[in-house]
């Protein structure tokens, strides 16, 4: 496919890796392609492991999988948040079903033992991690950027150059696998784009989620 008429979603939630957010989602928008910023809503901040904020141009429930030529999923620790929402898991599953391209670094593997996706693929992921992917049906391999098929993994931050230029490379090589009659994904009017213009740092913070519960919810708010 032309690269500027490829559709791709970069998942954002709380203690992301700044770089391995940013890095593909501003690589992709020089490329041409229509890069779009997805989390569990598009109202809430989300705070990177530094505090780099980043609010989503859509909510997951505005998404549909078939609408997607690629995602995109940062490591950090907000794949271990990613997994806790069953419609992320979902989208993801889902999009590698219909053959469109999963690219995961660093700690997303953890996303991908979820999403049941894999199973007998050749991947890679931080070293800290691969007892996950490897008891999920993965063949862990140690290298910087690994393709199987529709699945493109890899290791660090200082992996991006190549894992950036895998991702171009397959979205320019292979045809789109969206739905023919998908509408392209479009931010809702009215709100505010994605940007990486850094105003005030974010703060993560854990409250309980209701009195005398020793359930914890995270959540970001502004720095003063």
């Amino acid at each position: 496919m032309k690269i500027q008429d490829a559709q791709v979603a970069v998942l954002a939630e709380n203690q992301y890796q700044e770089l391995e957010l940013w890095y593909p989602l501003l690589r992709l928008r020089e490329a041409g392609a229509n890069v779009l910023t997805v989390a569990p809503s598009a109202e809430q901040l989300y705070g990177s492991k530094l505090g780099y904020p980043v609010k989503a141009d859509l909510a997951i429930s505005e998404v549909q999988p078939e609408q997607l030529d690629a995602v995109i999923i940062p490591g950090g620790f907000a794949p271990e948040n990613f997994r806790r929402t069953p419609q992320i898991v979902n989208l993801v599953r889902k999009v590698h079903e219909q053959g469109s391209l999963v690219a995961a670094i660093c700690h997303a593997g953890w996303l991908l033992a979820s999403a049941g996706i894999a199973k007998g693929k050749r991947v890679t992921c931080v070293a800290i991690i691969k007892d996950d992917v490897i008891n999920s049906g993965g063949n862990y391999v140690d290298e910087p950027v690994v393709r199987d098929g529709n699945l493109i993994t890899s290791r660090l931050p200082g992996d991006l150059p190549d894992f950036g230029r895998a991702i171009v490379q397959y979205l320019e090589e292979q045809p789109s696998r969206r739905s023919p009659s998908a509408k392209p994904l479009v931010r809702v009017a009215g709100r505010a784009p994605t940007t990486a213009d850094y105003v005030r740092p974010a703060r993560v913070v854990q409250t309980s989620a209701g009195k005398a519960s020793a359930n914890y919810r995270m959540h970001a708010v502004e720095a003063k």
